[in-house]
């Protein structure tokens, strides 16, 4: 159900394939250039709890942050994206407002060997509202990764890449 690769029409579908095939990629190191990954619905953090969730990431995406594309000298990017939250309040809240009618925002996280060390980021805050990061950005921000043109993009094309956490 989150898989929206399989509803482009441009994109090979042989190269869809099920995600026990991630850990045979990664344990023969013939990972691909890029991957979109997805929990099945157990194990999402939709129906089932956020723990469920941690624990998948511990299992499943531990293994790939031990790996060389994850350690000095390496160039993975990963990107952790929750599309869960408590469905309440104002986009346009802050770190310092939350619990206070705030809501509508989810957690992006950035691993790379080539990000900042622990850097938050300051889009979103009230000060820096014209930064804020968006889905759009996050597809802009793996175009420019890939060294892809960003013309095709849509409205990713204008949003701002996640650069700063680099």
């Amino acid at each position: 159900r989150h898989d929206p690769l399989e509803y482009y029409t441009n994109i090979n579908r042989a190269n869809i394939v099920c995600f026990s095939q991630f850990a045979t990629d990664l344990a023969n190191n013939t990972l691909p250039n890029f991957a979109y990954l997805a929990p099945n619905g157990q194990d999402d953090g939709h129906d089932s709890s956020e723990s469920t969730f941690d624990s998948w990431l511990k299992t499943e995406i531990a293994p790939l942050l031990a790996s060389s594309h994850f350690q000095a000298g390496g160039d993975s990017l990963l990107i952790v994206t929750f599309d869960e939250d408590d469905k309440s309040g104002s986009p346009s809240c802050s770190t310092t407002t939350m619990g206070q009618g705030c809501g509508g925002q989810v957690e992006t996280v950035l691993i790379s060997p080539l990000s900042k060390l622990a850097y938050k980021s300051t889009a979103g805050d009230p000060a820096n509202y014209n930064t804020t990061y968006d889905e759009a950005s996050i597809l802009r921000t793996i175009a420019e990764a890939l060294g892809l043109n960003t013309a095709g993009l849509g409205g990713a094309a204008t949003r701002l890449p996640m650069a700063d956490f680099f």
